[in-house]
């Protein structure tokens, strides 16, 4: 009986230890954007003091990725 006892103290304790190191962890919320009217910005670190993030625009109501397009230039010679 003392045996079975001791083994669910410990169970116990370890259940105790795991959510408190669990509850430690930063929670990251990916889905606040911060917006205009139609173009905005997702925070998602830091880089120093700098904010880190993605631009997000608005389309048919739903927020989607922003991506830059490279355009070529062709080279002139004068």
């Amino acid at each position: 009986m003392a045996r079975r006892f001791t083994v669910i103290m410990f169970w116990l304790v370890s259940l105790a230890i795991t959510g408190i190191l669990v509850s430690a962890q930063t929670r990251r919320d990916s889905a606040t954007i911060i917006f205009g009217n139609d173009i905005g910005f997702r925070p998602e670190g830091w880089n120093g003091k700098a904010r880190t993030g993605t631009w997000m625009v608005h389309i048919n109501g739903e927020w989607v990725e922003a991506q830059g397009a490279m355009k070529a230039v062709p080279a002139t010679t004068r």
